[in-house]
């Protein structure tokens, strides 16, 4: 008898435990290593209690009218605020910590952040939690367009959330950050500035800055010139051979500088994360920054 229960007891958890674990473990290795998840992967997995998902779309009457279940929405602009004359910045750790533990998030959470399509507001929080060594994120693929084109659940509900410990203390990685001195100080035989603003920034023939134009040195591709209509992201080969003809290359310390870091985060993602450059930096004081320093040269025209 105790033999037929010792049987039965492994059958189950053969049965059942083991691939609950395993699940787990691929769910942490597909948030943390590939940073952009599918709407299968998320829909099944919406129910778990370990993962949060943000709608960062740029409109809150959008999320309103509809949002993946279980989200919880949150403005770009609260993950920004002036800093020594600097009008947005990265809030500071301790406040962007608060943040997440009022939207019910610790260190252990998975967090899958989404927008209308696969634009730079998802990916400024991405680059935010890189910052604080946040492990397991990422970036849903098609964001709500998709999701909603593809006939998956939408709800109006909020979600009722307690606010936790985020439970780690916060050390910044200050090797995805670059400041001022950085970017002024830069070696240029090893390092690249890329500035990922339009061509009209770039050139100074548009702007509200008190100086237009562009850092001198500062090589320019359009953020949104790897991703196709639809916001899905080109042939990434073809991408990274167009980037090697510029002299961008893994080799050397890439920093990306734009108007405010926003649109550099979009382009640290692609590098960082779906080409494997391992040395990538936003400046996220960028050209709002740069520009206002009486003392620091700015330059017009493409290069």
């Amino acid at each position: 008898m105790k033999s037929s229960s010792l049987t039965l007891s492994l059958i189950l958890v053969i049965t059942f435990i083991v691939p609950g674990l395993a699940f787990f473990s691929g769910l942490q290795a597909q948030t943390a290593d590939q940073r952009l998840v599918s709407g299968d992967w998320l829909q099944a997995n919406l129910n778990l209690p370990n993962v949060r998902v943000i709608d960062m779309r740029a409109d809150i009457r959008d999320y309103w009218s509809g949002h993946i279940p279980g989200a919880v929405y949150l403005d770009e602009t609260a993950l920004r605020w002036p800093q020594n004359g600097v009008p947005g910045r990265l809030i500071p750790v301790e406040v962007l910590t608060r943040l997440l533990e009022e939207m019910g998030i610790n260190y252990k959470s998975t967090i899958i952040i989404y927008t209308e399509i696969n634009n730079y507001r998802a990916t400024y929080l991405a680059w935010a939690l890189d910052y604080i060594r946040h492990q397991s994120w990422a970036i849903l693929d098609g964001g709500f367009n998709r999701w909603k084109s593809e006939n998956r659940p939408v709800s109006r509900d909020y979600p009722k959330l307690n606010r936790t410990s985020y439970g780690q203390k916060i050390n910044p990685d200050e090797s995805v950050r670059a400041l001022l001195d950085q970017v002024k100080n830069r070696d240029p035989r090893a390092t690249v500035l890329l500035d990922v603003r339009s061509a009209e920034l770039f050139s100074g023939e548009r702007g509200n800055w008190k100086r237009n134009g562009h850092i001198p040195g500062a090589i320019n591709i359009f953020w949104a010139s790897f991703l196709r209509e639809d916001g899905t992201w080109k042939d990434f080969k073809m991408i990274a051979e167009n980037l090697r003809q510029m002299g961008i290359t893994p080799d050397k310390t890439i920093i990306i500088s734009c108007g405010q870091g926003l649109m550099s985060s979009h382009t640290y993602l692609t590098l960082k994360y779906l080409l494997n450059y391992p040395k990538v930096r936003v400046y996220d004081g960028s050209f709002n920054e740069w520009s206002n320093r009486d003392d620091l040269p700015v330059e017009t025209g493409q290069r």
